[in-house]
């Protein structure tokens, strides 16, 4: 929208048409010639004050004839003080429709009479009254329209005076910090800003060059969208399921040495492609029934039966079967630590999700305790979206990313 005039553009001038309606009595109302009418012009140059004032400097002159019974013409300058609706208060400053209400002083002079009312001629003091509105096109032009009744203080003569124009600036617009937003329009016109700041700069209380509230780690300088990213992966640290050791996007920043799509975690043959849970069938088949390799396939075959409900860090009642299968091999194998990685779909955003995947993991971490397993084995994190385990496309894909990823480590002290 359009601003107008501001601090910054206090000026304003005016060029336009009048209607004048003149009522004169004479002998005592034996005439009253209140028809007689004639077109002018307007001049005017207007200051701005303050949100909700200006001053105006008014220059009019018109003819005025009524058949061959009288012909004038009538001059006037007039001061006023002018009332803004569109202060901020009542209405927007920047309102395409601004009324207003004025009223000062002036001085009238009729000359050239022919005919009726020669007494009248000369100067004489008058207070006006008006009520229009500006229809702002632009921050430099706007269309006035306004009616104002104007009275000689010694009751000479009073009339009413309608007025067309345009108001227009001749101040060119500076741009002192040059940060491409001009002056009248900069809240910081001193410091160099950015346009959603209204153009002041953003905070940015790590100094990584990304503002606060493009920031995904505001407090912690990075290169990732603010965040850090320790491994060069492109995953940020604060998503990265193996922070320090670069990996796939696509598993949440984890290696995968043999490409199978199973993360080298979570993967029984880190070194041999495998279609099952990361291993050939023949590899599987082939394990130790003790071994730490059968163990994993144990874990990784529940872990991929805990979901939960949409948007929720509750889980799905089928889940429960998988939680105790994985229970029974946290009570026959103290050594094993959990890491719990929750995960959400792409429902929402980024942030929401990131804190309901941290929930998840949350929710499944103290269903462990709570069935006896030591604190200290059990750690949780969320990743959010980031690490989808299928498209997001159908309900049913949605549903498999609701999910958590189950790590372990084995410490034999």
């Amino acid at each position: 929208m359009a601003m107008g005039q501001t601090s910054y553009d206090r000026w304003r001038f005016e060029i336009g048409t009048t209607h004048n309606k003149l009522r004169q009595n004479y002998d005592d109302g034996m005439f009253n010639f209140s028809d007689i009418d004639h077109v002018g012009f307007r001049v005017a140059a207007d200051y701005y004050i303050n949100p909700s004032l200006n001053a105006e400097l008014a220059l009019s002159r018109g003819k005025m004839q009524h058949e061959n019974e009288f012909r004038a013409l009538i001059t006037d300058v007039v001061t006023r003080l002018t009332y803004k609706f569109n202060n901020g208060y009542i209405m927007k400053e920047d309102a395409f429709f601004a009324p207003f209400l004025s009223t000062g002083f002036g001085i009238t002079n009729m000359q050239d009479q022919e005919y009726f009312y020669g007494e009248y001629d000369g100067t004489h003091a008058l207070i006006p009254l008006a009520a229009g509105f500006n229809l702002n096109i632009n921050d430099k032009t706007s269309l006035v329209t306004q009616a104002t009744y104007k009275n000689t203080i010694d009751d000479t003569y009073s009339y009413l005076q309608y007025n067309i124009g345009v108001k227009f600036s001749f101040q060119k617009d500076t741009d002192s910090d040059g940060d491409g937003i001009i002056d009248r329009k900069d809240a910081c016109p001193d410091v160099a800003g950015v346009g959603e700041n209204n153009g002041c700069p953003l905070e940015d209380d790590d100094n990584d060059g990304v503002a606060n509230i493009y920031d995904a780690c505001p407090n912690v300088a990075g290169t990732m969208n603010g965040c850090p990213d320790s491994d060069g992966d492109k995953v940020p640290d604060i998503y990265d399921a193996c922070p320090n050791t670069a990996g796939s996007p696509a598993l949440g920043g984890c290696p995968d040495s043999d490409n199978d799509g199973v993360a080298d975690a979570q993967d029984p043959c880190p070194n041999t492609y495998g279609t099952v849970n990361g291993c050939t069938q023949q590899a599987i088949d082939a394990m130790n029934p003790q071994s730490e390799e059968t163990i994993k396939v144990k874990l990784i075959e529940a872990a991929q039966d805990i979901l939960f409900e949409l948007d929720k860090a509750t889980l799905t009642q089928g889940s429960y079967e998988a939680l105790d299968d994985i229970l029974k091999v946290l009570q026959e194998n103290p050594g094993i630590k959990l890491d719990i990685n929750g995960h959400a779909d792409s429902t929402g955003s980024a942030d929401y999700n990131y804190q309901l995947s941290k929930n998840r993991a949350e929710t499944v971490r103290q269903y462990f305790i709570n069935k006896g397993i030591a604190a200290n084995r059990l750690m949780s994190e969320g990743f959010g979206e980031k690490a989808p385990k299928t498209g997001n496309a159908t309900s049913g894909e949605r549903a498999l990313n609701r999910r958590v990823d189950i790590d372990f480590v084995i410490n034999n002290n």
